[in-house]
């Protein structure tokens, strides 16, 4: 789902990158224990394929952990990970690509010294790199050479983790120039298919599309059409996607300052019964709404 969708009763957190609110559980928060940078604009040829690059860097005293919480679109993520990190089945250094998260949010635990660079995928555009099906790593993460056996060889991994391992944290804006090169070339390309899967992701940004029967209205596709549409490329079935979407939007009205009832923040986004909207939000996040809204610190100025 596109970032520049206008959002109603939103103000942009200060200082606070957009795509963070209802993404990043708590941002400020994280950005008090973590440096993000976007490190580098994506190439015009590669947009429809690649959201964005980005990069996390932290350095705690000894002793210190953070868990970050991060909910996200049906994307799948190639990262390269250095130093100490934690998260389910998966610990510490090397590239790795995790597929859409679906049940609940994703965690990571950090301490120590570490720095993770990341390509952020367009929902479903992995097709255009691999053949591997989105759906093989719903809800986790495998070594990226599994899914793109090419990597180590043109990029030189093995002995790039190993320098990191004497030097530390090789410069991020140099990785990130040798990974878009590399996936230029991969001359990725537009299939009608994609395209119409693109105008459909469009229309489901609307905050206002909280169904599968809107969805299907507003696309003039057909409910089953879009459901084997939204599992062949996205590996997740659309009404989970469509919940998923929903939930983002309702944690970044709170992030911006929702000065609304909870009640009416759950209306808002398509729920009509309080208590369905209270378990969504659990699911996902782990928080209640009113949980949620008292703990979030979003309005640092710190970036």
């Amino acid at each position: 789902m596109d970032d520049d969708v206008t959002r109603k009763n939103a103000s942009p957190g200060k200082e606070m990158p957009e795509h963070f609110l209802g993404r990043v559980l708590k941002p400020g928060e994280m950005l008090e224990h973590a440096r993000y940078s976007s490190v580098r604009v994506v190439a015009e040829r590669l947009r429809p394929f690649v959201k964005r690059y980005w990069a996390v860097e932290w350095d705690l005293p000894d002793g210190e952990s953070y868990q970050t919480a991060t909910l996200s679109e049906p994307t799948i993520h190639l990262s390269f990970e250095f130093g100490s990190s934690r998260r389910a089945h998966v610990d510490g250094p090397g590239a790795w690509v995790t597929g859409p998260v679906t049940k609940r949010r994703f965690d990571v635990g950090i301490f120590g010294r570490g720095a993770v660079f990341g390509v952020n995928f367009q929902p479903g555009a992995t097709l255009a790199f691999s053949e591997e099906e989105p759906a093989s790593i719903r809800d986790s993460t495998v070594p990226a050479e599994l899914w793109f056996p090419r990597l180590d060889d043109d990029l030189g991994l093995s002995e790039m983790f190993a320098q990191s391992q004497r030097a530390g944290t090789p410069d991020f804006s140099e990785l990130a120039a040798s990974v878009e090169s590399w996936l230029l070339s991969w001359r990725p390309q537009m299939t009608p298919s994609f395209e119409r899967l693109k105008r459909v992701l469009y229309v489901l940004a609307d905050p206002e599309v909280v169904s599968l029967k809107i969805l299907a209205e507003r696309t003039d596709i057909g409910e089953r059409t879009l459901q084997r549409m939204f599992s062949s490329f996205c590996g997740v079935g659309v009404k989970k996607v469509l919940a998923r979407a929903r939930v983002i939007d309702a944690v970044g009205a709170i992030d911006r300052g929702w000065d609304g009832t909870l009640a009416d923040l759950g209306a808002h986004f398509g729920w009509f019964d309080q208590s369905h909207f209270s378990t969504d939000f659990v699911r996902v996040t782990g928080f209640s709404p009113a949980e949620y809204a008292q703990r979030k610190s979003a309005r640092v100025t710190r970036i």
